[in-house]
């Protein structure tokens, strides 16, 4: 006879029949297609044996058909089980609501403190930590990582040198850092303005001074632009006093580049397709819990981010993993001349300007030389340039 293992899912009752032969009801039950296990004989007029809680009513059917008598003396599986819980539920109830209010609270942040910056920006920056969702009562794992906040943060506030983040149990700190103005140096009465480089002077604007260069002067690099000293010493017998130079000197000065551009590249970018998948980790263990039937990409890009639950100072050993799939596309990049001059062109615009300062521009650029080699663009460029050529602090002589 084939052993059965019975399913405690679908509940298992221990019937004990009474009647002479009380072991022939079982023998009738299985040829009813009655599953029946664990047969017993306990006396001359006793016998029991397991049958499934679904077989019930064909068993009371069938038993009314004989002169026997059935007690059921034992009832396992999952349908009592759940209905012993019934009794239960409203006990049960609370302790499930007092489990998620406990998980919320502790889950949560609930004090935010920012220190080493004056109120008003406090509350700057409260206000971009509110938009970038950290705000009380706000779950962790909602939250982006301190990296990604700390980022954001300085890229939007400009006078900060760093933020550091960190997250205490249901408190969120920050710790800012301002960038420290540099208070102008006390000029002295004899300050002058020197030219920084060569070149012709476009444009001047001198407040107080007195200019000894005109506009369309070639100046060389060391040479005296602007002066504290109202008047000629050769004109006035008597000793002048001498005034704090303001004053910009604008020239036109040249530079030479040098720039290679390939005609064919390949580039990597995202489709905007992508999907998240979720595991709980335990040390070095992985269980999939959410998208693992989700479509992997044949080129993809994979951020993870992993949340810990902490309660005070102390941390859960198990963390909820997040890997967020980014579709990504090679895609090839194919240029003609003309469009690689005109990038290099740019390029080379930008850097020289990203070491000049802000107050410079390009007002002309001409290619003295291209040429195509192995697949790329090389362009000699001159260009023209019009910035502030003033040194505010000492003469610097020629080369």
């Amino acid at each position: 006879m084939r052993r059965i293992k019975p399913s405690r899912l679908k509940g298992i009752l221990t019937v004990k029949v009474y009647g002479h032969y009380a072991e022939r009801f079982f023998d009738l039950c299985a040829r009813h297609d009655i599953t029946v296990w664990s047969i017993k004989k306990l006396s001359q007029l006793e016998c029991q044996g397991d049958v499934y809680l679904t077989d019930l009513r064909k068993i009371r059917k069938l038993r009314r058909k004989t002169r026997y008598k059935l007690s059921f003396i034992n009832k396992t599986g999952l349908p009592f089980w759940y209905k012993h819980l019934k009794n239960y539920r409203l006990l049960l109830t609370s302790l499930l609501i007092g489990l998620v209010a406990f998980i919320y609270l502790s889950q949560s942040i609930w004090t935010i403190n920012i220190t080493g910056t004056s109120t008003e920006m406090e509350a700057k920056i409260g206000q971009s930590l509110a938009d970038l969702g950290v705000r009380l009562g706000k779950i962790k794992w909602l939250i982006d990582s301190p990296a990604k906040i700390q980022e954001q943060i300085l890229a939007e506030h400009s006078n900060l040198l760093w933020v550091g983040i960190k997250q205490s149990g249901i408190s969120y700190q920050l710790e800012i850092v301002e960038k420290k103005q540099i208070e102008p140096e006390n000029k002295t009465s004899n300050l002058h303005l020197y030219a920084r480089k060569d070149g012709v002077i476009s444009r001047m604007f001198v407040s107080k001074g007195r200019p000894v260069v005109e506009v369309n002067d070639f100046v060389r690099k060391g040479q005296l632009l602007v002066t504290g000293e109202l008047s000629n010493r050769e004109e006035e017998t008597d000793e002048q006093p001498l005034v704090n130079v303001e004053a910009e000197v604008f020239a036109t000065t040249w530079y030479e580049s040098r720039i290679q551009i390939p005609l064919s590249s390949r580039s990597i970018a995202e489709t905007g397709r992508n999907n998240k998948k979720y595991f709980l980790s335990l040390a070095n263990f992985k269980l999939p819990i959410w998208g693992f039937f989700s479509d992997s990409y044949n080129a993809e890009y994979v951020e993870r981010s992993i949340y810990t639950p902490t309660l005070f100072n102390w941390k859960f050993p198990v963390s909820l993993l997040v890997n967020e799939h980014k579709e990504t596309q090679m895609y090839a990049i194919k240029r003609t001349e003309n469009e690689a001059i005109q990038i290099g062109l740019q390029q080379a615009k930008n850097q020289l300007l990203a070491g000049l300062g802000h107050d410079a521009e390009v007002v002309e650029e001409k290619i003295l030389q291209q040429t195509i080699e192995n697949g790329k663009v090389n362009i000699h460029v001159y260009l023209t340039v019009t910035e502030n050529i003033v040194n505010t602090t000492e003469s610097i002589q020629g080369d």
